[in-house]
């Protein structure tokens, strides 16, 4: 790792403070550390000098700000090639990103999670969010057969009095089904989107409740066994790169109905869900 050389006494000095790694009786500081010392006017640290060859870093601003954020709040941090191994009273992976980026779910689940992301935004100000893989689960047991019905626009309508339970929406003279909900439960001949509808499926084979999430800008609110409790996530089916701006949105909502946002994906015929949600580090 190219960096920044301190010897002698200041070497022993921020080495016990977590700094650096050591090379013989010097230490070695990447090019952020040494500029957040510089910057908190540490003798013998120019920051005019140290910023000249800092800047060249790949995303030096991104990591910049990440780490200086991070060490103001009392974190001992270890650097790594692309993300920061943070400790204060854990230790946490965060990865520094910057709010053009993308979230790349197929890349986020081959790494040591839970993890942070740390978004930088145009204004310089960061937004944490926690990285967490999930296994929803439920105790929902609705058994419900249906054998005839009419399929009208993108819906599918029962005219007997039908007990469908936790699926559909029972009227005065009708049932209705979403298509969803018909392909599940009667393999109708329907159009629906593949990915989404894998990810409905395993929901309720998982004995979830299984909602419209379009309220809240998802594909699914889904419950733990009933619609008569608070629903528990908000599931939103991706693709394997998603702007940030999409997530910053959907996180927001989810925290604001105090629900969990579960962003799903099938990888290798699995469904796989990453919890994420906002933190204060």
């Amino acid at each position: 790792m190219e960096g920044y050389k301190v010897c002698g006494r200041m070497a022993d000095k921020l080495t016990s403070k977590g700094y650096g790694y050591r090379d013989g009786k010097c230490l070695i500081l990447a090019w952020e550390e040494a500029l957040f010392l510089a910057e908190r006017g540490t003798e013998g640290f120019s920051f005019n000098t140290i910023f000249e060859s800092a800047s060249s870093m790949p995303d030096f601003d991104i990591r910049f700000f990440v780490y200086r954020d991070l060490r103001a709040r009392g974190y001992v941090i270890n650097i790594q090639d692309d993300y920061y191994d943070a400790r204060k009273s854990v230790h946490m992976p965060v990865y520094p990103v910057s709010d053009m980026d993308y979230f790349c779910f197929d890349s986020l689940v081959q790494k040591e999670l839970p993890l942070i992301l740390a978004i930088v935004d145009g204004d310089g100000d960061i937004t944490y969010y926690m990285v967490k893989e999930s296994e929803p689960k439920g105790s929902c047991s609705d058994n419900v057969k249906v054998s005839q019905y009419k399929i009208a626009g993108k819906r599918v309508f029962m005219l007997k009095n039908v007990d469908t339970k936790s699926f559909g929406k029972k009227e005065e003279k009708f049932v209705h089904l979403s298509n969803l909900e018909a392909k599940y439960l009667a393999n109708a001949d329907v159009n629906v989107d593949k990915n989404v509808y894998e990810v409905y499926r395993d929901l309720r084979e998982r004995k979830l409740v299984v909602k419209s999430g379009f309220k809240y800008g998802t594909h699914f609110r889904v419950y733990e066994k009933t619609i008569n409790e608070h629903s528990k996530y908000l599931v939103h089916v991706v693709s394997e790169r998603e702007e940030l701006q999409k997530l910053s949105r959907a996180v927001r909502v989810a925290h604001g109905v105090r629900k969990e946002l579960l962003l799903a994906r099938n990888l290798k015929d699995r469904i796989r869900y990453l919890a994420v949600s906002w933190i204060r580090p």
